[in-house]
């Protein structure tokens, strides 16, 4: 075949595919179509296999040029979405599948160490309701500038403490800063000790049970499961992952069991990550619900709302961490 046989036989193809590629630099993926699409991708195969072979019948530059700088088109057309896509199925099945799954099978050293913040609650909660002197000694001094009480009063009497989005966003951002910092050091603890992470989980859990029974003795407390819940709800949860994939971490490294340590390392990083990633994640939804919903006070969101939002947020949390589904047996 001659060369300028070659070309008008493919021209039309080539033509085809060039408008096909305009289209989709002017519109949304979405608005281009299934059929379209995969006539692109079709065209693009085409004019790939239709360069190679006008190599073969000619060295003309300026057939071979535009040849080329279509095929370059359709690639970076075809593979910069199939990247995509690659990117957007796996961090679907991260957060769908492998989170969750790390989660149920991690669930063990899950419960340990809520149950070791649990204790701190009730022992920090029990010694105030006790005695309320011992707050003094469980509580950073810090909280005693004013009574509980008085803390609510001022508050709930003075103006909003946010009155834009650009100051929520950057309370929160330091708030999640600070609690991803407290994470961590729960996870080292864990990790490297064991007994670390367990001090660090019963000391946080004793003085918010001490912090809890100080409103509860003035009768506020309505104001501070409404203050406190709503970030709290996903906050608390997530330091104890933290901690929780450290002890999974530290079990392997110090309690390998019957398997050398190297390989139970092996087995128990992948699912370490991921419990760490989902911790970062909700740490930061954490704060932004911190430095935003959380400051307003009762006359702008009811507290039996933000109770109410409080308890739907950790019902959503353990459902989507350790409710099981079919996604998890993937």
């Amino acid at each position: 075949m001659s060369v300028e046989a070659f070309v008008r036989a493919r021209q039309p193809e080539w033509r085809r595919l060039a408008a096909l590629l305009d289209a989709s630099e002017r519109l949304p993926i979405g608005e281009l179509g299934a059929a379209r699409l995969a006539e692109l991708v079709r065209l693009y195969r085409q004019v790939a296999s239709d360069l190679n072979e006008a190599r073969s019948y000619t060295a003309n530059p300026e057939l071979l040029g535009s040849l080329n700088d279509l095929v370059g088109r359709g690639y970076r057309f075809v593979y910069r979405r199939s990247h995509a896509r690659r990117w957007r199925e796996a961090t679907r099945r991260l957060f769908t599948a492998e989170i969750p799954r790390s989660f149920y099978a991690a669930r063990a050293s899950v419960v340990t160490a809520s149950c070791a913040f649990l204790v701190g609650v009730v022992v920090g909660g029990g010694a105030v309701l006790a005695e309320r002197g011992n707050a003094e000694r469980l509580i950073p001094s810090d909280f005693f500038t004013e009574s509980p009480r008085e803390r609510v009063e001022r508050i709930e009497s003075s103006e909003e403490r946010i009155v834009s989005v650009g100051d929520a966003a950057a309370f929160g951002a330091m708030l999640y800063t600070h609690n991803i910092q407290v994470s961590f050091l729960a996870f080292a603890a864990g990790a490297l000790t064991l007994v670390g992470g367990f001090v660090l989980l019963f000391y946080n859990g004793a003085i918010l049970g001490a912090l809890a029974a100080c409103y509860w003795l003035d009768g506020v407390q309505g104001f501070f499961f409404a203050w406190v819940g709503p970030h709290g709800a996903l906050e608390l949860p997530a330091i104890v992952f933290g901690a929780a994939a450290g002890l999974r971490l530290g079990r392997a490294l110090w309690l390998p069991g019957d398997v050398a340590e190297p390989a139970a390392l092996r087995a128990a990083l992948p699912e370490v990550a991921r419990m760490l990633v989902a911790t970062i994640v909700v740490l930061v939804l954490a704060g932004l619900i911190e430095g935003s919903f959380s400051q307003f006070t009762g006359r702008t969101f009811p507290h039996t709302l933000k109770t109410a939002v409080a308890v739907l947020l950790f019902m959503l949390l353990m459902a989507w961490l350790f409710v099981r589904r079919g996604a998890h047996e993937d």
